[in-house]
């Protein structure tokens, strides 16, 4: 599939605390505050927004915002950075009410992947793939590649060990991995979930959904998680992934790999062999290689750089990059500073304090103003993906439709596929195609919007 449409769900952790530290708010109450205003436009605390994204509380009161459909990866990057802020308004607006009832309490969202109880959130990728390949047979050419490419797109951490030492590793989440393959996505948690749901026409579109990937900060790891496996499955696709390494245990590789910070620990193959991390995911990148458009050179470079980052223990270019690096060296200095274990509560808090999406006092914020993390994308992208869908995919009609309905005060219905009014005898307008830019139905319901919408509308909330 030469254009490829994905998306990216996020799970943001939520606490509420006081002055002191201690909880002010259990996680429902919390939730229940700062999506207040989203209940009140939407009348839920399930919506889709004008960018065509979709913001909904998930099981357990966890915030969770998911793009619209992208088939450009530096697209989902702003629309992922644009529901950082969209997350971080309604985060100070809940504070802010917060403060005016005299509460002592404050509300912080982290993009991150583990908390200081062992809980995983997800970050789950998705990638449009086609119904006529052979399913069966993706999963087994992408989960080596998908095991170790935590060595470039890693979230980075610490962790603590059954011995009580603590330690660096690229991704806290692959702890958190127990099966390869599964149509679960939490009880088990495998790399990849098989759950048949295409959102487009299933007699054309399947969707894969990736669940190992860790919640990035980094606008270059999270473009290049989507864009190395994007190359992946084009190699895939293309009959040209030969003498791929075949991992002999997945979930044991995963767990080894994190803890590698060498990348060269010899991992055992299905077949008696064993290869490295950086051999491993060497061979996927010289195999794209051949199959990368001109304006995906710098794909293959970034990539490159990375592995060389781990290959040669020079950090200079990973250490203002990548979130792992960037992790690695701020924790290393701080510890040397202050005479710490990475195991000490003061870095665990840095940690958290790196994935706080609050855009003055969060920790990655702060070192992408003063230079030491990467800063790609102009404001004015950001702000576009927040205010508008992408023009190049199904979510511009989904976007239309919802700006429509808001700006006409009207009650509405979408998902990923579907729009409707909410009146009697409305009728659903489908679009199965998730390239689909253009549609007679959508404009004629967005007419209908305009012309008719004023008069039996509910007043803006």
């Amino acid at each position: 599939m030469e254009r490829r449409i994905g998306g990216l769900e996020t799970e943001f952790g939520l606490v509420c605390v006081r002055a002191d530290g201690t909880r002010a708010l259990e996680p429902e109450a919390a939730a229940r505050e700062l999506f207040r205003p989203v209940v009140a436009q939407g009348r839920s605390s399930n919506v889709f927004l004008r960018n065509a994204a979709r913001l909904y509380l998930d099981v357990g009161s966890h915030p969770e915002y998911a793009t619209a459909e992208c088939d450009d990866w530096w697209e989902l990057v702003a629309q992922d950075k644009a529901g950082e802020r969209i997350l971080a308004d309604l985060m100070a607006r809940a504070n802010a009410a917060l403060a005016e009832r005299g509460e002592d309490a404050r509300i912080h969202l982290f993009k991150n992947n583990v908390d200081h109880e062992g809980n995983s959130f997800g970050s789950h990728e998705n990638y449009l793939v086609d119904r006529r390949g052979e399913f069966t047979r993706l999963p087994r050419i992408l989960l080596p590649f998908l095991a170790t490419r935590q060595i470039v797109t890693g979230a980075g951490g610490v962790v603590t060990e059954e011995d009580g030492g603590s330690r660096f590793v690229f991704s806290r989440r692959s702890d958190h991995m127990w099966e390869a393959v599964s149509s679960a996505t939490t009880r088990t948690r495998p790399l990849i979930n098989t759950r048949d749901e295409p959102h487009g026409d299933p007699t054309r579109f399947r969707r894969l959904h990736v669940i190992v990937g860790d919640s990035t900060m980094s606008e270059v790891s999270t473009w290049l998680r989507f864009a190395t496996t994007d190359l992946v499955l084009r190699l895939i696709e293309s009959g040209r992934a030969v003498d791929v390494p075949e991992l002999e245990d997945t979930i044991s590789a995963i767990r080894v790999v994190a803890r590698d910070l060498p990348g060269t620990e010899p991992l055992p193959l299905a077949s008696g062999r064993t290869a490295s991390a950086l051999q491993i995911q060497q061979r996927y990148l010289d195999l794209v290689a051949p199959l990368a458009r001109e304006d995906e050179h710098d794909v293959l470079e970034t990539w490159q750089r990375a592995l060389d980052a781990v290959l040669t223990g020079d950090r200079s270019w990973a250490a203002q990059t990548l979130d792992w690096a960037i992790k690695e060296r701020l924790f290393t200095q701080v510890a040397a500073r202050h005479g710490l274990a990475l195991g000490d509560p003061r870095i665990e808090r840095l940690d958290l304090a790196y994935h706080d999406i609050d855009p003055e006092q969060g920790l990655a914020a702060s070192l992408r103003r003063r230079g030491q993390a990467p800063s790609v994308l102009s404001e004015t992208a950001i702000e576009s993906a927040r205010a508008a869908a992408p023009a190049t995919t199904r979510a511009h009609l989904r976007g239309r439709f919802v700006t429509a309905s808001e700006e006409a005060h009207v009650d509405h219905v979408a998902d990923w596929t579907t729009m409707r009014l909410v009146r009697q005898g409305a009728m659903p307008v489908s679009v199965m195609d998730p390239f689909q830019t253009e549609s007679e139905q959508v404009d004629a319901l967005i007419a209908q919007i305009r012309a008719h919408g004023s008069t039996d509308a509910a007043p803006p909330a």
